[in-house]
């Protein structure tokens, strides 16, 4: 602000050569008093506080100085608001990854469940005892829309985003839970299907001691995305009386935790009854995510 000089026409003031440094809107409220003049400074006192004009004035010029941080100040609150960032940013992030992998396991097994009620309303049989070792998936696949039919393991479609039993990717090979096995996946390929979003679809169809079975895996984010985990991003369901039962529910094929599903545990079949545990609670897939990296 432009500051201008304005000298007093008193005696006293021309004897102590004073002068007032005044800004355009301090000269506004400004006037010379006729006290000045006597030359008698006590006098321009205000009545009540005690205090002179050029008291008045430096007390303004102080106030007018502009306050703000140090680069220290400033520093330290960075810093503090990094640390913060690094603690809170990737568990904000586990948490959306989880709830993203639960919504998508939900859908695959309401999508699948869907087909199932399809086929029972159209008088189609879903008893894995009526269909020919491998063509379980072919019936199936015609109450699922927009599929891409990736054909039998062994005769399958090779090209993305079909998934082959020697994925020439050692990241895109299926591994146990505990990550130290290569699955059985003996229980994929009698048929695949993709779904439009990306899910990839697996079938067992087979005759076993006891009887006919079909299973039904669901890689929920597609074998082209890792970490390709049972128990993390495959799941497994299972056709009993007409019903689409989540792997290790009552009566399905693989039920005992500590060997289907438990991170400790190696083995070629560890994790396929995970599936259970991702139907039921609403926080395993946080717990996965955490555990196992």
């Amino acid at each position: 602000m432009e500051k201008i000089k304005r000298k007093c026409n008193s005696e006293h003031c021309k004897a102590n050569q004073n002068f007032v440094i005044l800004s355009f809107k301090q000269l506004s409220n400004y006037f010379c008093h006729p006290e000045l003049d006597s030359g008698s400074v006590n006098a321009n006192r205000n009545i009540l506080t005690g205090q002179t004009n050029i008291d008045r004035f430096r007390v303004v010029a102080r106030n007018d100085k502009k306050k703000a941080f140090t680069l220290a100040e400033t520093l330290i609150t960075l810093g503090i608001i990094g640390v913060v960032a690094a603690m809170t940013i990737p568990s904000l992030m586990n948490a959306h990854k989880a709830a993203r992998y639960r919504s998508q396991f939900l859908k695959s097994y309401s999508t699948l469940q869907q087909a199932f009620r399809l086929m029972q309303e159209d008088d189609v049989s879903t008893d894995p005892a009526t269909y020919a070792h491998g063509t379980y998936y072919k019936t199936f696949r015609n109450y699922l829309k927009g599929t891409l039919d990736c054909g039998r393991i062994g005769l399958e479609v090779k090209q993305n985003p079909c998934w082959t039993r020697n994925a020439p990717i050692e990241s895109k090979t299926y591994k146990s839970l505990d990550k130290k096995s290569n699955i059985n996946t003996g229980l994929l390929d009698d048929g695949q299907l993709v779904l439009p979003d990306g899910t990839n679809v697996y079938f067992e169809n087979v005759a076993e001691t006891g009887g006919y079975i079909v299973l039904i895996s669901v890689d929920i984010n597609g074998y082209m995305n890792p970490p390709n985990r049972w128990g993390y991003d495959l799941f497994t369901f299972q056709m009993i009386d007409g019903e689409l039962k989540v792997m290790g529910d009552i009566n399905t094929k693989y039920t005992t935790q500590q060997s289907y599903c438990n991170p400790a545990t190696t083995s070629n079949l560890n994790g396929i009854a995970c599936a259970i545990n991702a139907k039921n609670n609403p926080d395993y897939f946080k717990k996965i995510i955490k555990e196992l990296k």
